[in-house]
């Protein structure tokens, strides 16, 4: 992921909702036949931040746990697969996703070339997806501990809607740029377990075999939690947004 703008401070969504009440509010009833995963890439190395930031807190709240919960709110997903390093002891993981792990719903897969790159947890996440026998995903990553329910909710609806003109993917925008949170056709997943390092499945958004949209998301979105500084802004907006009020 690419820093935001430090001399800017990000706009803040409207009323956002503090994500420990995710998983426990009412889910959204969904009609469609498609079946739907998500996968939660949570098997960084973490390697500028010094330290395994998934365990990182924010106003008492992992970082790791903070999307997971969004994304185990999502009544889309019929599972959600959450892809981690060999060694990772999953302290991380909110009481409420070990509830959904008990049943089943939450999935870890371990990744052991988790070190060789992004491209590698992707590749294992897909697999997963796969014998899941899903027909799409929506990849998320765990340290967007500012993306929002309605969000993703928006990313599969036009991802539904797509289905006339074949998406084969719908991104969220970055001033044009795809990135995660994105959702991803099976069409798309036997050229994913070619990719190699840290490419990631944008590699192949250019290619003309493949048809999608790109959604704007807000700046505040995509901001880099790679570093002690990129955390310490990180905690200072976060207590802003959720505990303020």
């Amino acid at each position: 992921m690419e820093l935001g703008k430090e001399t800017e401070k990000p706009e803040k969504p409207e009323k956002p909702e503090k994500p420990e009440k995710k998983v426990k509010s009412k889910m959204r009833v969904r009609s469609g036949k498609r079946k739907m995963v998500g996968i939660y890439l949570a098997a960084g190395s973490s390697r500028r931040m010094g330290t395994a930031k998934q365990a990182l807190e924010l106003a008492g709240i992992s970082l790791g746990g903070i999307a997971l919960l969004k994304a185990l709110g999502c009544a889309a997903f019929e599972h959600v697969v959450v892809v981690v390093c060999e060694g990772d002891t999953l302290a991380w993981l909110p009481e409420e996703a070990r509830h959904e792990l008990e049943s089943g719903r939450c999935r870890i897969v371990v990744c052991p070339e988790a070190s060789l790159g992004m491209a590698h947890s992707l590749r294992m996440g897909i697999h997963a997806a796969g014998e899941l026998e899903a027909d799409g995903a929506m990849v998320m990553l765990a340290d967007q501990p500012f993306i929002e329910a309605a969000m993703l909710d928006g990313l599969i609806d036009a991802y539904e809607a797509g289905v006339e003109v074949e998406y084969d993917y719908v991104a969220s925008g970055d001033k044009g740029i795809p990135k995660p949170p994105v959702i991803l056709g099976s069409g798309m997943w036997s050229d994913i377990a070619s990719l190699e390092g840290d490419a990631g499945a944008r590699a192949l958004f250019h290619l003309p075999a493949f048809n999608g949209q790109i959604i704007e998301a807000a700046e505040l979105t995509f901001m880099d939690i790679d570093t002690a500084q990129g955390y310490e802004e990180a905690k200072a907006i976060y207590k802003d947004l959720y505990t303020s009020y």
